[in-house]
C-alpha cells in the first residue's frame, strides 16, 4: 500500500503538499493533477487516503493567547487562520490572561487533545516554559519571544526601535519620554526600548526619560493623566499603540493639543491608530504577515522538514498627525 510519503516522492513534492491536497487545501492545478494521477494509478481513492491521514494526525493547531483582547494577537490570528485553512487545519484557541501557570497547563492539555502542533504567543519565556516544551511530543512554535533553545519567531524589535527613533529625529524633539512595559517581556520591554535609545543617541543633547505601565489602554491613561499635568518631554514614545492611545486620551482630557504641545508615537500599526484623532504615528509591525509565516513554519515542523531560514518580517514607519515639529516656546 502506497503511503503519503510514497505519493510525495513519486510526484516530486513534499508530504505537506500531499496533505493539503487530501484536505482540500490550496495546491496548484498542475500539482493537483499530478497527485490525482498517482492516486488513480495505485487504485486508491482520495477518501481512503484522507481516512488514513486522519488516523495519523489531527487537523487542529493549538494556539495559546496571552490576552484575547490584544490587537496584535487578533491581527496575528487573522493571518494565521487564513494560512492554516490553506493547509487544511483549524485553530483550537486558549486564552490564558497572562497567567504563566495557565500557559503551562494549556501546553499539556493541547497535547492531550492530540493537536498537530502548538503555537504559543508569549509575553515571556521562563525556564518552566522551556522544560515543558522539551517534554511535549508535538511541535511547539513560540511567537513574540526569541530563545535559541526552542523554535521561535518574532519581529526584530531592536531594529524597530532604532527605525522609529531615526525617523523622528527630523522633528527636532530633544526631551523624549519613553513609556515602556515590564522588562520581563524581553522583546517589547527590553529590545524595543534599547533600539529607541540607540536611535536617539545619534542626536547630541537628547534627554530620555523612562516610565513604565501595563499593556492596557486604561493603565496608560491613568499614568498619562498624572504625567501630562507637568510633561517631562515634548515627544512621548509608547511601547505599543495601545499605550499611545491611552496617553492620547489623557492628553485630550487635560486639554493638551497632540502634535503641537506634545507629540505621541507608538509601535504596532493597529488599524485603530488611523481612526483616532489625531491619527497615530506608529511602526507597522505587519502582524498578519507574522501569523501567515507562523503557519508556514508550523507546517514544516509538523512534517519534520528543515526550516532553513526564516524571512525577516518587514517594518514600516507610518507618519501621521500625532507627531509634529518641536516648537521652542
Amino acid at each position: 500500500m502506497i503511503t503519503i510519503k510514497g505519493i510525495a516522492k513519486e510526484a516530486g513534492v513534499s508530504k505537506s503538499t500531499v496533505s493539503r491536497y487530501l484536505n482540500n487545501g490550496y495546491v496548484s492545478k498542475e500539482t493537483a493533477e499530478k497527485i490525482e494521477k498517482i492516486i488513480q494509478k495505485h487504485n486508491y481513492s482520495p477518501n481512503e487516503f484522507a481516512r488514513n491521514l486522519k488516523s495519523q494526525k489531527s487537523n487542529f493547531t493549538g494556539v495559546i493567547l496571552p490576552r484575547i483582547n490584544s490587537p496584535s494577537a487578533i491581527s496575528t490570528l487573522v493571518g494565521l487562520e487564513r494560512k492554516e485553512r490553506e493547509y487544511g487545519r483549524q485553530l483550537l484557541m486558549v486564552n490564558t490572561e497572562l497567567n504563566i501557570n495557565r500557559e503551562i497547563e494549556s501546553l499539556h492539555n493541547l497535547e492531550q487533545n492530540k493537536v498537530a502542533g502548538i503555537i504559543l504567543m508569549a509575553t515571556a519565556i521562563t525556564e518552566r516554559h522551556i522544560e515543558t516544551i522539551k517534554t511535549l511530543k508535538v511541535p511547539v512554535l513560540v511567537l513574540g519571544q526569541e530563545d535559541e533553545r526552542i523554535t521561535s519567531l518574532t519581529h526584530n524589535n531592536y531594529q524597530a526601535g532604532i527605525y522609529l527613533a531615526e525617523g523622528l529625529l527630523q522633528f527636532g524633539h530633544q526631551k523624549i519620554v519613553y513609556v515602556g512595559v515590564t522588562e520581563q517581556d524581553i522583546e517589547v520591554g527590553v529590545k524595543r526600548k534599547a533600539g529607541v535609545i540607540a536611535g536617539f543617541s545619534q542626536l547630541k543633547g537628547t534627554q530620555l526619560t523612562f516610565l513604565e505601565t501595563g499593556f492596557e489602554v486604561e493603565d496608560a491613561f491613568h499614568l498619562g493623566y498624572e504625567e501630562l499635568q507637568a510633561p517631562q518631554g515634548s515627544l512621548y514614545i509608547a511601547a505599543t499603540d495601545n499605550i499611545a492611545i491611552g496617553l492620547m486620551k489623557a492628553a485630550h482630557r487635560l486639554g493638551i493639543t497632540i502634535g503641537e504641545t506634545v507629540s505621541v508615537a507608538g509601535f504596532g500599526g493597529y488599524s485603530i491608530g488611523d481612526y483616532v484623532y489625531p491619527s497615530l504615528t506608529t511602526i507597522d509591525l505587519h502582524h498578519e504577515r507574522l501569523g501567515a509565516l507562523a503557519s508556514d513554519c508550523m507546517e514544516k515542523l509538523i512534517y519534520r522538514e528543515t526550516i532553513d531560514s526564516i524571512p525577516e518580517i518587514p517594518i514600516d514607519l507610518l507618519y501621521r498627525d500625532s507627531v509634529g515639529y518641536f516648537k521652542n516656546k
